[in-house]
Order: C-alpha cells, then sequence, then structure tokens
C-alpha cells in the first residue's frame, strides 16, 4: 500500500489503485466511521460537485439519508427537486418519480421474476458448458455474462449478441483510466441504445422494457425520446454491472472456502439467506450522490443547499453497530437489512430479478460443479478501485461433468 488507512480516511479516493486489494478499502472505512459518520473527499466518484462532497459512512445515516428525499434530493442540480434534469428514474424525487416507477415496477415484480426463473437456470447453464466437460473454466465469466443475457433476452427485447458490447462500454464508462476514456464509452453506449430504441419506432409493440419506456405516460404526457434512451441505459448499466461484480465475488469466496461451498451444498435452503449476505458483505455499490435542497442537520452536521453527500452502501454494510461481526461473511446472518439495494423512494428497482440471478447462478454452479476450488496455476484478477467492484477473473478447477444444454 502506498497509503496508510488514516491517510486515505482523511480525503476518500475510490479511484486510488490501493484499493485493488480486496479487503484493504474495508479497513479505511473503518477509519472513516470511527471519526465521524460523515467524511470528506475531494474526488468524489459519480458527483460533479467542485468543491467536493461529504461521504456517509455509517449505516444509521445513510437510512436516513436515503429516506430523506425533501432534504437529500436525487436530482443532481444544485437546485434539488427545483429544476430537474430530464426524466431519469434515478434523478427523479417524488411525486414524478414514483409516477414513473409505477410504470416500471410491473415489470419487475416477484410474480414475473419467478415465472423467470427456469430461464435463468436454462441460460446459465448455457454458460457452464461452455467448459463443463474440461475440468476448468473461469466462473467471472458465468458472473459477467448471466445477468447480461437475462436482462436482454427476457426484459429489455435486445439481442443478446449485444451484450458482450454492453458489458465492455459500462465497465469502460465506470472503470477506465482516463476521463476521456470514460466519456468515450458513455458516448458509445448511448449511441448505442439510442439506434436500438430508434429501430424500435413504429415497430409492432412487445412485451419488453423498450416498450414500455416507449409508450411510458406520466401525467398524461409521453416521455421524450431522449429521457427513454438515456432510461434504456440506465436500466442497462444497473443490470449488469451491479449483479455481475456481486456474483463474482461470491464465486471467488466458495472456491476459496471449500467448508462454506460444501455447507451450501449440503443445506440449499440456506442459498437465500447467503446471497443476502454476500450483497451485504461484497459491497456492490460504493456510492451513490444526494444533492442537498434544503439546509439541514443529521448527527451534528449542517448541509448547505447544493452541497453534495455521497451515500455508502458498503461502508454502511459493514457498520458494526448494525451487523455484529460485520467483517466477516457469515452465510446464515440473520436480521439482515443491508443496503446492497439502498432504501427508501429510490430502493433498487430490479432487485427482484438480481437476487433470483444470483440465487440461479449460484446453484447450477454448486450443483454441477460441486469440488469447484481457486485454480492453482492461475490467478484470481479483482478490480476495486470503482464504485463497483468485482473479480474479473476467477478461474477454477473441478471434475470434469457432462454438457445438459443444447
Amino acid at each position: 500500500m502506498t497509503r496508510t488507512p488514516e491517510r486515505h480516511a482523511e480525503n476518500w479516493d475510490l479511484r486510488h489503485p490501493d484499493f485493488n486489494d480486496n479487503d484493504f478499502l474495508y479497513d479505511v472505512y473503518a477509519v472513516m466511521r470511527a471519526k465521524s459518520p460523515f467524511a470528506r473527499t475531494d474526488n468524489p466518484f459519480l458527483s460533479a460537485t467542485p468543491a467536493g462532497a461529504w461521504v456517509a459512512v455509517r449505516y444509521a445515516e445513510c437510512v436516513q439519508i436515503l429516506q430523506d428525499w425533501e432534504h437529500f434530493s436525487s436530482n443532481p442540480t444544485p437546485e434539488g427537486a427545483e429544476q430537474l434534469a430530464g426524466d431519469l428514474v434515478i434523478t427523479l424525487d417524488p411525486p414524478r418519480q414514483q409516477k414513473f416507477r409505477k410504470v416500471l415496477n410491473p415489470y419487475f415484480s416477484p410474480a414475473r421474476m419467478k415465472a423467470l426463473r427456469p430461464e435463468i437456470g436454462v441460460e446459465t447453464d448455457r454458460l457452464i458448458d461452455d467448459f463443463i466437460e474440461t475440468g476448468s473454466g473461469d466462473l467471472a465469466a458465468v458472473a459477467w455474462r448471466q445477468p447480461g443475457i437475462v436482462f436482454f433476452k427476457y426484459l429489455l427485447g435486445m439481442p443478446v449478441d449485444d451484450v458482450p458490447l454492453c458489458v465492455e462500454l459500462t465497465d469502460t464508462a465506470l472503470n477506465g483510466a482516463t476521463e476521456q476514456d470514460r466519456m468515450a464509452a458513455w458516448g458509445g453506449l448511448y449511441q448505442h441504445l439510442h439506434d436500438a430504441v430508434t429501430a424500435r419506432r413504429g415497430q409492432p409493440p412487445r412485451d419488453d422494457m423498450i416498450d414500455v419506456l416507449l409508450s411510458a405516460e406520466i401525467d398524461g404526457e409521453k416521455l421524450a425520446f431522449a429521457d427513454v434512451v438515456s432510461n434504456a441505459m440506465l436500466l442497462v448499466q444497473a443490470g449488469l454491472e451491479t449483479t455481475a461484480s456481486a456474483m463474482s465475488f461470491a464465486y471467488h469466496y466458495l472456491a476459496t472456502n471449500p467448508a462454506e461451498r460444501d455447507r451450501l451444498i449440503d443445506d440449499p435452503d440456506l442459498l437465500t439467506r447467503a446471497v443476502e449476505e454476500f450483497i451485504r458483505f461484497a459491497g456492490s455499490i460504493h456510492g451513490i450522490p444526494r444533492t442537498v435542497a434544503r439546509e439541514v442537520e443529521l448527527s451534528g452536521c449542517t448541509f448547505s443547499p447544493g452541497e453534495s453527500v455521497i451515500v455508502n452502501y458498503a461502508a454502511a454494510n459493514r457498520d458494526e453497530q448494525e451487523f455484529p461481526d460485520a467483517h466477516r461473511c457469515i452465510l446464515d446472518r440473520r436480521d439482515n437489512r443491508h443496503l446492497g439495494f439502498g432504501a427508501g423512494v429510490h430502493r433498487c428497482l430490479g432487485s427482484n430479478l438480481a437476487r433470483l440471478e444470483f440465487q440461479v447462478g449460484l446453484e447450477r454452479v454448486l450443483t454441477r460443479m460441486p469440488d469447484f476450488a481457486l485454480s492453482p496455476t492461475s490467478k484470481a484478477e479483482f478490480h476495486g478501485n470503482s464504485v463497483t467492484r468485482g473479480f474479473r477473473s476467477v478461474p477454477v478447477v473441478f471434475t470434469p461433468g457432462k454438457r445438459v444444454t443444447a
């Protein structure tokens, strides 16, 4: 490490290369939480505030901010909810935000997601079939491709062949080495989605998310075309990066902890709780910005209009005040009210889908490769200085099996 946790805690910068260590970032969060419920950063990851931003790192304060949209607005403009930067569901505040979610919510209902379980199983099996006969493979390929295939094929209504490109563009947009690389990737992803949505205009309706956005009406008016494209882009980003990162961590954890792996095999009913614990422990989201709309005091700190506050889900999910032994991954943890999917009005729209993809992804690997372990000859690759953290490569070895899909 080039800096101590104490040095990093003084001015947290998520892009720092030190955080490519899987555990070190959480050491920094522990120092930040011990000092104050709020830290400062000159380099907010997803906020353009020139004067830097506050960072909420304790569970209680993060929950309060997420639930108080009147003071901590999701809109990125200095005026908060007074001036909307387009109809992007993640940057709207109530009441318009609730009307928009009402359009989208039925598409992500528990019943609709449950009906997708067989299809998700088949798609996961197809990915495993790519290497099951060889006795070695990369589980990160399953983690990074499965959510995209499911989302594009069964929800969004875009060709599955588009998944690798959109994964690459999303990843570069968030994690590219330079600002120029990141902006070019944002532009490329927007243009790709713009072309896909444009091609759908005037076509017979289909039962997918692009159709939902094209036909959506709020207060009797359809969304502007640019807002349809922007929301499709948002759904792609949210549907690819976050679930893939968390799933890749779970595969790595089980590949390096055979007793935990065998425990899940012997007690499959534990899988639901285990997924929740992986989501808490793996810290899929490390910073969601809020803009102060009205002056407010919280835990001894006064926030002024126009200031930016980064809500750090991952730091909150390791808060010992809320989660005993928070630094341990406890697969049968109870009372797990983690913030992996946020809280309040902006709680993750696709949480039902993410959970299902995660559960099926683990279930199929544990069933078909029960003795999988990290490869002794290849190294796992972790990327950590990002708002989402995960493994880009999880090479494993196992007893070869048979293909199960045509």
